[in-house]
């Protein structure tokens, strides 16, 4: 009888790597790209095509402007999510592909951002994160951790509807209701 239990250890072993080496690539890929833009748009907005244009922003507020002006709290969930995620990607028994690159792009994400919160001036756990794409002349910014926080969101709902249309696949073959 074929060791099952000993596959589905190493296969979440390789995707917690997986998860982990996800969320370095995003991470470096972000503070390399902000530490480019602080010194390249340094002295202004460079267009690039119709209303999308790279422009230095220092973002104190929270997803979509909303929390402006409490960056600590903003900053002490960074913290407590970086470390949840983490949690869940060493502890999370059914990790897959899809959700590991998932909660990689989350961590990643996340602590790109936390590490500017953290350490970026005005001082500790006030931090301004440090945008740059601005794809809209109507406002808004973003940068490689947004970027990745939300290709995060997406990935998870597509592995949701996945799962979910394999799982009524599979009861259709076994002849049940898919309700």
């Amino acid at each position: 009888m074929p060791d099952l239990r000993g596959q589905r250890e190493r296969g979440s072993t390789a995707y917690r790597k997986l998860a982990f080496a996800v969320a370095a690539a995003v991470l470096l890929a972000d503070q390399v790209a902000k530490q480019i833009a602080t010194r390249a748009l340094a002295d202004g907005p460079v267009q690039v095509v119709g209303g999308f244009h790279l422009q230095l922003y220092r973002n104190f507020a929270g997803p979509g402007g909303s929390w402006a002006g409490h960056t600590v709290p903003i900053s002490i969930f960074t913290v407590v999510a970086a470390l949840a995620l983490t949690v869940v990607i060493l502890r999370y028994r059914a990790l897959d592909r899809i959700t590991a690159i998932a909660l990689g792009l989350f961590l990643g994400g996340a602590l790109g951002n936390g590490l500017d919160r953290l350490f970026r001036g005005p001082g500790p756990l006030r931090g301004g994160v440090v945008d740059w794409l601005s794809p809209s002349a109507r406002g808004g910014s973003m940068n490689i951790a947004d970027l990745a926080l939300n290709a995060a969101v997406v990935l998870m709902v597509a592995g949701a509807l996945l799962s979910l249309r394999s799982s009524r696949g599979g009861r259709a073959a076994r002849g049940a209701p898919s309700s």
